[in-house]
């Protein structure tokens, strides 16, 4: 536990140097130690603390990184004082020295391992060490150079990218055993070291992207860690949505909060008594008066203190967040920032605390959008960063061949947003999704069609099937505890709809905005008014490469070949009368992918083996939980022609038997046209959204798609214009608010775009 201060600690003036200290630009901070002993106290660990920053900070350039290096290390280090080299808290070598090694591994200076050891040695308090992507640094070195000085016992490691093998014995080292951050991600070798039961107990954040792990190694992972990690990045593994329960189980806090909102403002969840292995135990929202629509007056207040009432018997039990306590960061520059202070230090103390997860990442894996819900909803709330950047939209063990068109599938989450409120996700406050959490444009994958064809028919043939089953979006006011959202794989191109939804988006930001700002207004004159959210502050927008080039060209190269085939007769992609010899061999590899059938499906006019006639609306489910039996009445859809979308969602349960992922209907599909308090399959409801065939769509129809970027720049530059236009027409003293008519949002936005890795 960190240390109280000291009573002439508590009741001293803070320093003023220290006050402006971070505000100093870095060009003075060597004339300021200069100065006197008190502003050197101050100010050279600002200028030694980071020592590879510092330099290039001082302008070294990317190509002496090594000369600099090799002749400050070998021959001026050792004559630097002994209290100044203490001041060295960080080694980063993440960008240091890349470029350069090559062209001087020759000068016969040493190697870069022996100057690494040598620098170590000379720097006992740096306790931050950070090689990512150093290809040729051997590990080893490490554990010689810490060896050599027992009192050096780094806090945080990142070795991520380096392709060095770690030894079976590098974790066990005395050396690492205060590890409190380490990162081993897209490194070669098992993992089964890191297994080992008497190694890194003092860990909580362990980053293993890119580590081919299963759900087998996780639960042995998760096993021998269980709560004492609270960050946990797993992306680009091989694990599914069987390892939610292992992570719901055995890392994952179960202890519901002892404090809940108020459920006239959010609804309250409500359990059943039975549930699903898949699905995990029955949960619905009971909605209030206020809560179902967004709109009640004390959305934006903060929760009230829990208060103690005998403090004889202080309560231990975990409170949620009030909603305005800023989270932790896991990140490697804020972990440096937090691990190089003192270990006494109020920070550090909470930076090591852990009572379960509270920050995963699951981008690129093999969890579905199915798997993620059971997260949110198994969670109790504890969660507060969450990323999953990309995942399949249904579970990877569902027989997506016998329904949906050969090779085709769908990418995103979709029916979730009700699980992002504050009545399940409560501590939620940075969020890395998918765009279709927003948008409603699930991913399409699918041979034989290009990535244009594909954005094109994911934004107008599936779209509009989504829209039917899934009706609600998540909007910023479901949850006003969201501070950061990032928003992931956004297509360049759009016929229309995507914009339309960004542009929606934004405008319901400022209109978030105003009304925070209103409620302020409404509860300034009390000095008793409670505190209130911030609203979601930051939206970034990651884009995907640009495809307009490579699609038209891609059917440019398809147009010549079949007017080689056809001669005179001219091409269409919906010809499906054979022509010549190479148009047979082409119909029999494409077409199954082009036209959208169907590959081993049952037909709608026929029934499976014991299935029931498709003349009712309920249909029997019987199930096990817990070592109980219980039964269901779950609803297979209305009679057929009520709508194209229900009508296959009652055709994969009654025709297909795709009866899986039985549950509650949530809001979302209540509005959709299930019976409040129904259950539905929730697989089948979900998979209704692809329709039975694709056909691809027409030239003119892609060249018409619009730059969703150059839009969405547009769309800011105007309401920036008419912001401060109406800025310049008021009167002075006063302000604009935000909101109508100019709908500005003034939050943070970045944008991201990816460049396309050239062959």
């Amino acid at each position: 536990m960190a240390s109280l201060p000291s009573y002439q600690e508590a009741m001293a003036k803070p320093d003023w140097l220290l006050l402006v200290a971070p505000y100093v630009q870095f060009d003075d901070y060597h004339s300021l130690c200069l100065v006197s002993r008190r502003s050197w106290r101050i100010f050279a660990p600002c200028l030694w603390a980071d020592l590879l920053r510092a330099v290039r900070r001082a302008g070294l350039d990317p190509g002496d990184d090594l000369a600099w290096w090799f002749d400050f290390v070998l021959n001026k280090l050792d004559r630097v004082s002994p209290a100044t080299r203490a001041l060295v808290r960080v080694l980063d070598a993440r960008d240091f020295a890349k470029d350069a090694y090559h062209f001087a591994s020759d000068s016969g200076t040493g190697s870069l391992d022996d100057s690494f050891s040598r620098a170590l040695e000379l720097l006992p308090n740096a306790n931050s060490i950070l090689l990512d992507g150093q290809v040729d640094l051997d590990s080893d070195f490490l554990v010689h150079s810490l060896l050599a000085s027992p009192q050096h016992r780094p806090r945080l490691l990142s070795v991520a990218g380096c392709p060095q093998h770690l030894p079976t014995s590098f974790f066990a080292s005395p050396c690492f055993q205060k590890l409190v951050y380490l990162d081993v991600s897209d490194v070669s070798g098992s993992i089964q070291p890191l297994l080992q039961p008497e190694v890194l107990w003092s860990l909580r954040v362990l980053k293993l992207r890119c580590r081919e792990i299963d759900d087998a190694t996780l639960e042995a992972l998760l096993g021998k860690f269980q709560l004492r990690l609270w960050s946990l990045d797993l992306a680009g593994n091989k694990v599914t949505d069987a390892a939610i329960q292992m992570l719901a189980s055995l890392s994952i806090s179960r202890e519901p909060f002892h404090s809940k909102g108020p459920s006239r403002v959010e609804g309250s969840v409500r359990a059943f008594a039975h549930g699903t292995p898949d699905y995990g135990p029955f949960l619905i929202i009971e909605e209030s008066r206020w809560s179902a629509s967004f709109c009640h007056p004390e959305r934006y207040f903060v929760d009230a203190p829990a208060y103690v009432a005998d403090v004889a018997q202080p309560n231990i039990r975990q409170t949620r967040s009030d909603g305005a306590v800023r989270v932790r960061s896991d990140s490697a520059e804020a972990s440096v920032w937090i691990l190089s202070k003192e270990e006494t230090d109020w920070d550090v103390d909470e930076y090591c605390q852990s009572r379960g997860l509270t920050h995963l990442s699951l981008s690129r894996t093999r969890v579905s959008s199915f798997g993620l819900q059971k997260l949110l909803r198994n969670s109790s709330g504890h969660i507060e960063e969450l990323t999953c950047s990309l995942m399949p939209l249904l579970p990877v063990t569902a027989p997506i061949s016998k329904f949906w068109p050969r090779s085709a599938r769908l990418y995103g989450v979709l029916g979730a947003a009700h699980l992002f409120r504050p009545a399940y996700s409560s501590g939620l406050r940075r969020v890395t999704m998918h765009h279709s959490l927003v948008t409603h444009v699930p991913k399409l994958e699918m041979d034989g069609l290009s990535a244009i064809a594909r954005d094109y028919l994911a934004e107008t043939a599936i779209l509009e099937r989504v829209d039917q089953v899934y009706p609600e979006v998540f909007v910023p006011d479901m949850n006003p505890r969201l501070t950061s959202l990032t928003l992931t794989g956004i297509p360049r191109r759009s016929s229309g709809p995507l914009v339309e939804r960004l542009i929606r988006f934004l405008e319901l930001l400022s209109r978030q905005e105003r009304a925070i700002q209103d409620a302020s207004a409404r509860i300034a004159s009390s000095w008793r008014a409670p505190g209130l959210l911030q609203g979601l502050r930051h939206l970034a927008l990651e884009f995907e490469p640009d495809t307009m080039d490579d699609g038209l060209a891609a059917m440019d190269d398809l147009d010549a070949e079949e007017l080689m085939d056809v001669g005179d007769t001219g091409f269409s992609f919906f010809n499906d009368t054979p022509v010549g010899e190479g148009r047979r061999c082409r119909t029999a590899a494409v077409s199954p992918t082009a036209d959208g059938s169907h590959s081993e499906a049952v037909s709608a006019e026929s029934h499976p083996s014991g299935a029931e006639p498709d003349t009712q609306n309920f249909i029997k489910y019987d199930g096990k939980w817990n070592g109980e039996g219980f039964s269901l009445e779950v609803w297979v859809g209305p009679a057929p022609g009520a709508s194209k979308v229900l009508d296959e969602y009652r055709h994969l349960v009654m025709s297909v038997g795709l009866r899986d992922g039985v549950g509650p209907a949530t809001p979302g599909q209540i509005l959709a046209g299930a019976p409040k308090g129904s259950f539905v399959f929730h697989v089948a409801w979900c998979a209704a959204v692809m329709p039975r065939q694709l056909r691809p769509p027409a030239r003119d129809a892609l060249t018409g798609m619009k730059d969703v970027l150059a839009e969405l720049r547009a769309y800011r530059l105007a309401g920036r214009a008419n912001y401060i236009k109406l800025q310049q027409s008021v009167e002075a003293g006063s302000s604009i608010l935000p909101g109508d008519p100019h709908l500005f949002w003034t939050g943070t936005l970045k944008v991201s775009t990816s460049i396309p890795q050239r062959q």
